[in-house]
């Protein structure tokens, strides 16, 4: 997930992590344009439950993507794109 600023990546990493849900912060891959330097990585089965959680709180978003290792192309898809 990327991010508008740097302070939202942070407000959604607390709010993730006290639901109990694995999320790291990173830089945003190469592949990857933002606006911002930070990206977050979590579970792709805790995608429906992210999305859920940051439309309840109004945690503001860029957008959503999917890793996938190919051997050639580009390893993410965009899944979400507000």
């Amino acid at each position: 997930m990327t991010f508008h600023s740097t302070h939202h990546s942070l407000i959604f990493e607390k709010e993730i992590k006290e639901k109990k849900i694995d999320v790291r912060l990173m830089p945003v891959p190469r592949q990857v344009s933002s606006s911002c330097g930070t990206s977050a990585q979590f579970p792709c089965e805790k995608r429906e439950e992210i999305l859920k959680i940051c439309s309840d709180l109004v945690i503001e978003f860029d957008e959503v993507h999917k890793i996938e290792k190919q051997c050639k192309g580009n390893w993410f898809s965009k899944l979400l794109n507000l």
